[in-house]
């Protein structure tokens, strides 16, 4: 089994709601990912009420990235066989599932943020993506993030 983690900075996001912040999608025709961490925080000071929602997506969007390499391979042995993705600008916002998985409140301070550690995993099929979304419409400010997935 494969340990990834991938990690960046997002754009600020738009005062809309459901508007993606980030995400990582699996574009494999078979392979799963099993996201096991993921971290965000706040560059600047978020405003009052701020708050974001893990969902499911179906559709990625159009967005820019960064490509995971042997670098992030927490063992160093290889690239993540899936192709998995680290979308961290979105110009077209992808398609999200009805139900939020978790929901945040950011506190209106730089450096606020949360690190979602999950035991179990949260298991992400082919073609598809767990992202997060603004669940309120507020801006959310640059995040840095990171993605930790078993494959």
């Amino acid at each position: 089994m494969s340990v990834n983690q991938v990690s960046g900075r997002t754009a600020a996001t738009t005062a809309t709601l459901g508007n993606a912040s980030f995400g990582l999608w699996n574009p494999h025709a078979t392979q799963r990912l099993m996201v096991t961490e993921i971290g965000f925080f706040a560059t600047a000071a978020p405003t009052a009420g701020s708050s974001l929602a893990l969902r499911r997506t179906t559709a990625r969007g159009t967005t820019t990235s960064v490509t995971p390499g042997i670098a992030q391979d927490l063992d160093r042995g290889a690239t993540p066989p899936s192709g998995a993705l680290l979308d961290i600008s979105y110009s077209v916002q992808p398609t999200l599932e009805t139900v939020a998985l978790f929901d945040y409140v950011f506190a209106a301070v730089a450096a606020s943020g949360m690190i979602y550690p999950f035991p179990s995993g949260i298991k992400i099929p082919p073609g598809a993506g767990l992202v997060l979304v603004n669940a309120a419409a507020i801006i959310t400010p640059i995040l840095a993030v990171w993605v930790r997935w078993d494959e």
